[in-house]
């Protein structure tokens, strides 16, 4: 698992918020088929992500996520390839105001698996901004490594104790 900025910052100067994307590239033992149904059924995606989802895998239409906690957002699914792409819209909520962001999933196979890289860009300048970024990069992560152990091992590591 790796998790980085796009553009390295020099220590002496500020970053832009053109430059603050949230990349993370994981491997999957498992057909691109199969981490493209992860991400795009509603089904797959409660045994990871959420507590509910509606989700059609269509350009243009909606979707609803809702976690555990009972907050949800409701986006529009911007792009797809089959087993290869998603692309949604991602709105959030940070001291009563929506930010929206932009999440791409890029699959590709890889030996006998699948690489995804994931993407999240749209990120702007302040302070609301930089609590979004922070959020945004651990709580991929934190369900990446999720989606990981659930297709790999079939164990859901979310713990009722966890704060996402």
């Amino acid at each position: 698992m790796r998790s980085f900025i796009v553009k390295e910052a020099i220590p002496w100067r500020e970053m832009s918020s053109d430059e603050l994307v949230v990349m993370q590239r994981y491997y999957f033992d498992a057909p691109p088929g199969a981490v493209f149904k992860a991400l795009t059924k509603p089904k797959k995606l409660v045994k990871w992500f959420l507590k509910a989802g509606k989700i059609k895998p269509e350009e243009g239409s909606s979707y609803t996520f809702t976690w555990k906690d009972g907050t949800s957002h409701t986006g529009k699914v911007e792009k797809v390839a089959d087993n290869k792409m998603l692309v949604l819209t991602w709105p959030d909520k940070v001291n009563d105001q929506i930010y929206e962001t932009k999440v791409s999933f890029a699959l590709t196979k890889k030996g006998k698996g699948t690489l995804l890289v994931l993407e999240h860009t749209g990120f702007k300048e302040g302070a609301d901004w930089v609590l979004l970024y922070g959020a945004i990069q651990a709580g991929w992560a934190y369900y990446m490594t999720n989606l990981k152990s659930v297709m790999g091992e079939g164990v859901d590591l979310r713990s009722k104790l966890d704060d996402f």
